[in-house]
């Protein structure tokens, strides 16, 4: 009895290494946990940028209306990394679909500062 479990344990112990070396082969990138980007998309984030830029300046156009600053604004927007403008954009869409909430408020202050200090 206790010989067949210590076969028993060395079998667990085996297997788990065997699954991911099949794996591996089957497809690598499951085991290293990456995923590849399809070819091309860099013209693609690059329109998703644009359109948010826009989505962007127009809830600025609507909450400040100087037309100085925006300007500033834009030019600062294509400066800023694309992470930093999907989360501006994000804040942008929650200003939009909430226009005089609190909720609105801060996300129009969190857009302001990472304008400001970025």
């Amino acid at each position: 009895m206790n010989i067949n479990l210590k076969k028993f344990m060395k079998s667990i112990r085996i297997w788990p290494f065997f699954l991911a070396c099949m794996i591996s082969i089957w497809n690598p990138t499951v085991v290293i946990g990456g995923i590849k980007e399809p070819e091309g998309s860099f013209f693609a984030r690059e329109i998703d940028r644009s359109v948010e830029i826009l989505k962007i300046l127009s809830v600025l156009e609507y909450k400040v209306g100087d037309q100085k600053l925006l300007e500033k604004a834009k030019d600062k927007l294509f400066t800023l990394s694309d992470g930093q403008t999907r989360l501006i954009a994000f804040l942008s869409d929650r200003i939009a679909n909430e226009n005089r909430t609190t909720g609105a408020e801060i996300a129009f202050l969190l857009i302001t500062a990472l304008i400001v200090f970025s």
